[in-house]
């Protein structure tokens, strides 16, 4: 038992990692998993939520704890069942929903007290200065890469660069290099909406034999790299955490556009890709107004991870291309 299994990116992984274990994003998305997880749940609950049901509860034996959050309802009702279903230990923080950073700096003193009761560990200063070391250096390296794919002209693939961040997102903190690709001129196209999965890659491969995915804002991507650790303690992770480009489901939410419009401009972006999972109501509420408040031609892809209509799929996607190259 060696993971320790978290659901939300304001959750810091310095202080899942000075436990000793070894943080590990829960981001499955696989249609076997996501029909193994209806034992469970719902047939009409989020996909993602089945599949990381199943992945836990069968590979059980490898986490050594559960750290959940209050991000959407379905993703905290996971951490209920994984209680009824496992003897992992679970923890859920409240993650900002408004703009009260006090709220938050509160529940991370609780959490880091939860965590060094339940290892029998001190987070020392020193530890937590080395936690801080190690994982803000990969994300330097990440934001490297980041930069290459965000190139005029781009230089590798989102495809590539999800690789990558798997990683990341799996505790490994890898010294990986991602090759100069040749430079393309495909459309420049900004991804947002549900999390990118761990099997989602064929679908960023597929979207990328006509377009170029330049910049995100989807978790299990680019989301970790707007966390920048100025000071070398817990206060320094709780404002580096709290002030990372806010999530869809904090309140208000202007700050998500403003964000996310700022983006689209610096990367010359010419189209957005709305990647949705089926029941994830939150995204799915917000792409009218995306639609309205971006000014740019948004393609919808919702998935339920199985691969029907990969072919009508595909075809959307190369009569989106050619429509963005008129506008180029």
């Amino acid at each position: 038992m060696n993971l320790i299994g978290y659901a939300c990116s304001y959750i810091p992984v310095e202080i899942l990692s000075a436990t000793g274990l070894n943080p590990y994003r829960l981001l499955h998305g696989d249609i076997d998993l996501s029909k193994k997880g209806e034992r469970f749940v719902r047939v009409d609950a989020c996909p993602m939520v089945k599949s990381n049901l199943a992945y836990v509860i069968e590979n059980q034996e490898k986490f050594a704890a559960l750290i959940g959050s209050t991000g959407c309802d379905m993703s905290r009702r996971m951490f209920d069942i994984l209680s009824e279903h496992t003897k992992i230990p679970v923890y859920v923080v409240n993650v900002p929903r408004t703009d009260n950073p006090a709220i938050y700096n509160d529940e991370i003193d609780w959490f880091v007290k939860q965590l060094e009761h339940f290892t029998h560990r001190k987070f020392f200063d020193e530890t937590v200065k080395n936690e801080i070391s190690k994982w803000e250096a990969m994300r330097t390296k990440l934001r490297c890469t980041d930069k290459k794919r965000a190139d005029h002209p781009s230089l590798i693939s989102t495809a590539d660069f999800h690789k990558l961040m798997t990683s990341y997102h799996k505790g490994a903190l890898t010294d990986e290099i991602i090759q100069n690709q040749d430079p393309t001129d495909k459309p420049r196209v900004y991804l947002l909406g549900s999390a990118i999965t761990y099997e989602a890659n064929h679908i960023l491969q597929l979207i990328e034999e006509k377009l170029r995915i330049v910049g995100d804002f989807n978790c299990g991507l680019s989301r970790p790299l707007g966390i920048s650790i100025q000071e070398q303690s817990i206060d320094g992770i709780k404002k580096a955490y709290y002030d990372q480009p806010p999530c869809v489901y904090k309140r208000p939410h202007q700050r998500y556009y403003d964000f996310i419009r700022g983006e689209t401009i610096r990367l010359g972006c010419v189209g957005i890709i709305a990647w949705t999972l089926d029941y994830c109501d939150v995204h799915e509420f917000e792409l009218q107004k995306i639609e309205n408040v971006f000014n740019l031609p948004v393609l919808r892809i919702r998935s339920d991870f199985s691969f029907q209509g990969l072919s009508q799929l595909k075809t959307r996607i190369e009569a989106f291309a050619e429509m963005l190259c008129t506008r180029i």
